[in-house]
């Protein structure tokens, strides 16, 4: 009897892709009530996942997808952090 292992998935809120969690990368509002990064999924506090994308990144601080998820609003210097954390991905080819 083979067994597979369980692997989490978890759905981008830019874009509503489902996929494997670590695909994706986790933003996190701590206990504190910043909202940051997770590079390494462990921290405390309620998630939000968004995929490896500028695009992804852009619409959900546009539409406020990613306040809504983390059920808080996103100070301005936060908001200026993950703005400049999406800078490192490259942004979606043309017609994509």
């Amino acid at each position: 009897m083979s067994t597979t292992k369980h692997i989490p998935q978890r759905t981008c809120i830019g874009c509503r892709t489902a996929s494997a969690k670590r695909e994706f990368v986790r933003v996190v509002r701590s206990p504190e009530g910043t909202v940051q990064v997770d590079a390494g999924g462990k921290r405390a506090g309620r998630g939000a996942y968004l995929c490896a994308q500028r695009s992804c990144w852009e619409e959900a601080l546009k539409k406020d997808r990613l306040a809504r998820a983390l059920r808080t609003t996103i100070s301005a210097s936060d908001r200026a952090a993950l703005h400049e954390y999406a800078q490192q991905f490259e942004a979606a080819p043309v017609g994509a």
